[in-house]
C-alpha cells in the first residue's frame, strides 16, 4: 500500500456525493507520481473522468475534480492525504472521516445550531470549517466528527432553518 491508496477511498467518497460525474473533469497536479495518484484517483471516481495533466508544481496539491459546479480538491502532507478544499471552503477530510456537509444560506448562529444539534445526538466534533460567498448567500459547513453520523442526525440537521442540503461523509 503507498502513500497515495487513501486517495481511492477519498475519490469514493465524492463518487457517493456526486452521483452524477458525466462531464467531470480531473487535472493531476502533483509533479511526481502522477500516473499512480491519476490511476487511484480514477478507480475510486470511475471511467470516464477526463484526465489531465497540469504544469507546474503545486505545494502539497495533488489533483483538483470538476464536477458541474463543484471542485474538490486533494493534497498530501507528512501524515497523509486528505480533501483539502470543496468549492470556496478550506477543509482536511482524510480517508474514512465520519462528519458532515451542510448547505445552507448563511446566517448568525449556524455553527451553534449544527453543534448543538450534534451534541444532543453525542457526536464530538474534530474539525469544522465554514465558508461562504458573500454575507447572507450560499455557505458550506465542514463539520469532521468522531462518531458516525445517521441518517436521524442528518434529518435533524436538515429540520434547522435555512439549510439547503446535509450530506452525511459515510
Amino acid at each position: 500500500m503507498t502513500h497515495y491508496a487513501g486517495l481511492r477511498d477519498l475519490a469514493q467518497l465524492i463518487r457517493r456525493l456526486e452521483p452524477q460525474l458525466a462531464g467531470a473533469s480531473l487535472s493531476i497536479l502533483a509533479h511526481e507520481h502522477k500516473e499512480e495518484i491519476a490511476s487511484l484517483l480514477v478507480e475510486g471516481l470511475g471511467d470516464g473522468v477526463a484526465v489531465q495533466n497540469s504544469s507546474g508544481e503545486y505545494a502539497n496539491h495533488l489533483a483538483v475534480l470538476r464536477v458541474g459546479a463543484n471542485k474538490y480538491t486533494f493534497a498530501q502532507d507528512w501524515r497523509e492525504v486528505y480533501i483539502s478544499e470543496i468549492n470556496f471552503c478550506a477543509c482536511r477530510i482524510p480517508p474514512g472521516a465520519h462528519g458532515l456537509l451542510v448547505h445552507h444560506t448563511d446566517y448568525p448562529g449556524v455553527i451553534y445550531d449544527v453543534s448543538r444539534k450534534l451534541a444532543e445526538h453525542e457526536i464530538n466534533i474534530s474539525k469544522l470549517n465554514v465558508s461562504r460567498e458573500q454575507k447572507g448567500k450560499h455557505a458550506l459547513l465542514i463539520c469532521v466528527t468522531d462518531e458516525e453520523i445517521t441518517p436521524g442526525v442528518v434529518a435533524a440537521i436538515e429540520e434547522l432553518p435555512q439549510i439547503d442540503k446535509v450530506r452525511s461523509l459515510q
